[in-house]
């Protein structure tokens, strides 16, 4: 889930349904269907296929550094959100 100021988007697993439950408990629904490198199978090796057309052509790989950066930036702000309880822009984050 990532939240911003003009909405949210959640992706979900494939599980065997979609019902999910809230109580005074938490949050409850079905576990996933399979191992997380059978779900995303297909991903991984579209991942490695175009690297290696990349690398075999010379031509520019489809993810950068600043792909790989971006997720770690997010994640630390968040947690910097959490610790100080208060927004924290993607830009204080050196």
């Amino acid at each position: 889930e990532v939240f911003g100021s003009a909405g949210n988007i959640a992706v979900s697993n494939n599980t065997p349904h979609r019902a999910v439950l809230s109580d005074a408990d938490g949050v409850h629904g079905a576990l996933p269907l399979h191992f997380f490198l059978e779900r995303y199978m297909d991903a991984y090796v579209a991942e490695m296929e175009a690297f290696i057309q990349a690398i075999a052509h010379d031509g520019p790989v489809p993810a950068t550094g600043l792909d790989g950066r971006i997720p770690v930036v997010m994640g630390l702000a968040a947690w910097q959100s959490h610790r100080e309880n208060r927004p924290v822009k993607l830009s204080e984050i050196a």
